[in-house]
């Protein structure tokens, strides 16, 4: 018996996480492999033996200080797991941490004043990356695109992507401090004209297939309702982030003013713009709103596909209501889930003669 309980503990302190091990949950364990005519206090005594025998191995370690032990039961509260490898590896890194900060002369004006800090191996690492871009720099150094910058100092291209907007190292460090700033990934577009007098103020128009952007492309360069069409891709491909920074980037190009959005009629396409407004709202842009007039066409033509599974297990009818609206999202729940309403159901007349503005 004295073995099962020995392997009852060992495998119990090798599965915790963390070094401290409650003794509850040991007596717990072993308990559930003793066999029944085992009493408590037999158990104890065989769990202390096997405890001492175990710290005797340097397996584990026991409470120096009386107060860390039961006096009822006799046993310790907690044991202590000894993992010498993993406590090797761990006194390795930390001697490392403490070189590098120590060892390594930081620039003066940015880097000097919270270098010494930092805990991580990792953001070290990039510290000193940074820190060698900084002592190198020339003053005369003219702004590149992150990427490009972030290839040079880190010989990874995306090694920036997630510091475009807080900076490194809590902010301390900038795009701008790099010489480099964030470009954003663009979207493609055709404007109603290049003269930004004549789209200035109209509002934008985003659809989420290619075969739809062409002939929305076609109708309004007709009509001229909206200063731009852009092709959204899906947008599935792109986080909601970055789908905002390409619109950002064409507004500020033609002077718009709004973002409409027509997508698909079906539980991923309304997804998509609700997805993209809970990051506008966090981040204060103005939200997408949908091009009422074009779903209401795509609906009233009812040229509709069958739903599979797939499409079908993701029906959300208050999201449908939240981004339609009440009565249009009435029409729609009709066939819904059983169907769906692809966007290519408007040609490009359908959708000139349904341009107006919203």
């Amino acid at each position: 018996m004295d073995q099962i309980l020995r392997e009852a503990v060992i495998a119990q302190i090798e599965a915790s996480r963390k070094k401290r091990v409650a003794m509850e949950t040991i007596v717990e364990a072993a308990r559930r492999q003793a066999p029944g005519y085992c009493s408590d206090f037999e158990l104890r005594d065989r769990l202390l033996h096997i405890l001492n025998a175990l710290a005797g191995e340097n397996r584990l370690r026991l409470p120096a200080t009386a107060r860390c032990w039961d006096r009822k039961t006799g046993l310790p509260q907690f044991v202590t797991a000894v993992r010498e490898a993993a406590d090797a590896e761990k006194q390795k890194r930390k001697a490392l941490i403490d070189e590098l900060r120590l060892n390594t002369a930081w620039e003066p004006t940015r880097m000097l004043a919270f270098a010494h800090t930092l805990n991580d191996l990792e953001e070290l690492k990039r510290a000193r990356r940074v820190n060698a871009y900084l002592l190198a720099r020339d003053p005369a150094t003219e702004p590149i695109p992150h990427r490009e910058r972030a290839l040079a100092i880190f010989g990874d291209e995306k090694a920036l992507d997630r510091f475009v907007r807080q900076g490194l190292f809590s902010g301390r460090i900038t795009l701008a401090d790099l010489d480099c700033f964030y470009c954003p990934e663009p979207l493609p577009f055709r404007p109603f004209s290049m003269d930004r007098m004549k789209t200035r103020q109209k509002p934008l128009l985003v659809v989420e297939n290619a075969c739809t952007y062409w002939s929305c492309c076609q109708a309004n360069a007709k009509s001229g309702i909206y200063a731009a069409v852009v092709y959204g891709q899906g947008f599935q491909a792109c986080a909601a982030e970055r789908a905002s920074d390409g619109l950002l980037e064409i507004e500020n190009q033609v002077a718009s003013d709004g973002v409409a959005y027509f997508g698909d009629l079906d539980p991923a396409g309304i997804d998509i713009p609700l997805r993209i407004n809970g990051y506008r709202r966090e981040k204060q842009m103005t939200p997408l709103y949908p091009a009422i007039a074009l779903y209401r066409a795509l609906l009233n033509k009812d040229l509709c596909v069958a739903c599979g599974p797939a499409h079908a297990k993701f029906h959300d009818a208050e999201k449908a209501r939240q981004w339609l609206g009440n009565s249009l999202a009435a029409t729609y729940l009709e066939k819904a889930p059983q169907n769906r309403w692809p966007q290519e159901g408007l040609t490009a007349n359908d959708i000139a003669d349904h341009f107006k503005p919203v």
